[in-house]
């Protein structure tokens, strides 16, 4: 039922109005009437009404700024105006304003103002059912919301419970049918630090390759991670396997956006809690990118070590030392190179990788008794370089650079910043004040004027190393003495450092410092 506010200033156009025409029977009910525009605005906002019928010249105030104060008060309702001949203008504004229709006082009778009435309900039906359909939608967006918060919560609160997700999903959750997860991830700051794309392409991919799929199974974490979460069965009844899925993935993101993913995956696993432990070493097998590309994984076929091959770092360090001056660097040298090699080929975790190098230069240092303090600064900036290296390459080259400094008789003498070219000064100049933000190197050399390729190469020439590592070692820098605040949330932290992405964000931290940054603000660092 329509609620009907009229308003007209002579009182027998209102009895009229109220007594000519069966209401009810038409879908309406008069909540109210007034006798003027201020009386009716108090009675619209106090009813709001449906509809509201009304006189164009009133007392107080006339029909047109009635119309005007109502749509001001941001009420939702339709005005039908009653005039005479000689209100032609009037009308003519009020219909400009949005007004129905109008009637003339005159030929007012039971079929004119019926016909009007049917007119305006038909617009009132399609406006609530229009409104019915806005609020379903926003009802399914809010619940689809909540159920992909589950499964985000589910995958990465290991303390989540199963029977939380199952309520909240709908889902069953329990039966004797296995499973398949495949992680398709981007690292975007190994990527030269183009601007990313949007999450809505990355989606449209996705559901691109997902069509035969349910999709309430899809888990977008970020730009940078989606998780898929398929029973094998349903694999199987799509007549697909998923690696080949997997494939099909990877050639899709190849095609429309020039892009390689690394796309975990493993199926034939056995319940829910045992995905979730799946996932979490898909996250360890995602470190190994640190070694180079990894494409499409079969997880369960690689795997990851915490253990250093070879000998302790202590040992090390005194074979080393025990070397003839003369042979000791180049030694040294060849000794690490195999190192990391056996690390490479035994899937060392690079955070491992990265700490037993840090140990051991100090160690080195500690036992030389000749080490000037220019050469001991010199080691510490490049064990801090070490620390944010992104690949064994960038790793080994810095690792070396040490050394020279370490063994060499002429000690390796590091550029000052005054001897860096105007153009790399200016990019240190940009980064230092742009890293909390995203920063693409077309901005940067778009702010140097110089071309992408060139600003790399010149840039790592004179630093010795990337723009990259320069970014993120003032990123995990300033992540550090955020984190020593214990009330500090590692979400904000990350994204006050220019990670959106909180996964990647402790990875890269892990990689840098050698745990967690929730294990970094709990530790002696704090």
């Amino acid at each position: 039922m329509y609620q009907v506010l009229i308003v007209d200033d002579e009182p027998i156009v209102k009895i009229a109005l109220r007594s000519m025409i069966d209401w009810n029977e038409l879908g309406f009910h008069i909540c109210a009437t007034a006798s003027n525009g201020e009386e009716a605005l108090e009675m619209a906002c106090r009813f709001r009404p449906d509809l509201i019928i009304c006189d164009l010249k009133m007392p107080l105030m006339d029909g047109i700024e009635l119309i005007k104060e109502v749509q001001k008060s941001e009420l939702d309702c339709e005005f039908l105006v009653i005039s005479n001949y000689e209100d032609f203008n009037y009308v003519r504004t009020a219909l400009v304003l949005g007004a129905a229709d109008y009637i003339l006082k005159v030929s007012i009778s039971p079929e004119a103002l019926t016909e009007q009435l049917q007119k305006v309900k038909e617009k009132l039906d399609q406006k609530a059912a229009e409104d019915e359909r806005q609020q379903q939608s926003m009802q399914e967006t809010l619940l689809h919301q909540e159920r992909h918060a589950a499964w985000r919560e589910f995958f990465t609160n290991k303390n989540y419970e199963l029977s939380a997700l199952g309520s909240i999903t709908g889902l069953a959750l329990e039966g004797t049918d296995s499973y398949a997860l495949c992680q398709i991830s981007f690292d975007w700051y190994d990527q030269n630090l183009e601007p990313l794309p949007s999450i809505d392409l990355i989606q449209s991919t996705l559901k691109n390759a997902l069509e035969p799929f349910d999709r309430r199974r899809i888990i977008l974490f970020s730009s940078s991670n989606t998780l898929l979460v398929l029973p094998d069965s349903e694999l199987k009844l799509r007549q697909y396997t998923i690696a080949g899925l997997a494939a099909r993935i990877t050639q899709l993101f190849q095609y429309y956006m020039s892009l390689s993913p690394v796309v975990l995956y493993q199926s034939g696993i056995p319940d829910l809690m045992e995905a979730r432990r799946v996932y979490h070493n898909f996250q360890d097998l995602l470190e190994l990118g640190f070694y180079g590309p990894l494409g499409q994984v079969q997880a369960d076929a690689l795997s990851v070590s915490h253990t250093i091959p070879d000998i302790s770092y202590k040992k090390l360090s005194a074979e080393i030392l025990a070397l003839p001056e003369e042979t000791r660097l180049a030694s040294a040298a060849g000794r690490f190179q195999k190192l990391l090699t056996a690390c490479q080929q035994q899937n060392v975790m690079p955070s491992r990788v990265i700490h037993y190098c840090v140990r051991l230069l100090g160690e080195l240092e500690y036992h030389m008794n000749d080490v000037s303090s220019r050469a001991h600064d010199q080691i510490t900036d490049s064990m801090e370089i070490m620390r944010n290296s992104v690949t064994w390459e960038e790793l080994d080259k810095n690792l070396f650079d040490a050394l020279r400094v370490l063994f060499s008789t002429e000690p390796f003498k590091e550029n000052p910043v005054e001897d860096y070219s105007p153009e790399v000064q200016q990019a240190l100049s940009y980064i230092q004040n742009n890293y909390s933000r995203k920063i693409s190197l077309a901005a940067v050399s778009e702010y140097v004027g110089l071309s992408s390729g060139y600003l790399c190469r010149i840039f790592k020439e004179e630093t010795g190393v990337s723009i990259n590592a320069c970014i993120n070692h003032l990123r995990m820098t300033k992540a550090g003495e955020l984190l020593r605040d214990k009330n500090s949330y590692i979400k904000e932290v990350a994204v006050s450092v220019g990670f959106e992405d909180q996964l990647y964000f402790s990875r890269l931290f892990k990689r840098y410092y050698g745990v967690t940054p929730s294990e970094y603000r709990t530790s002696s660092h704090t």
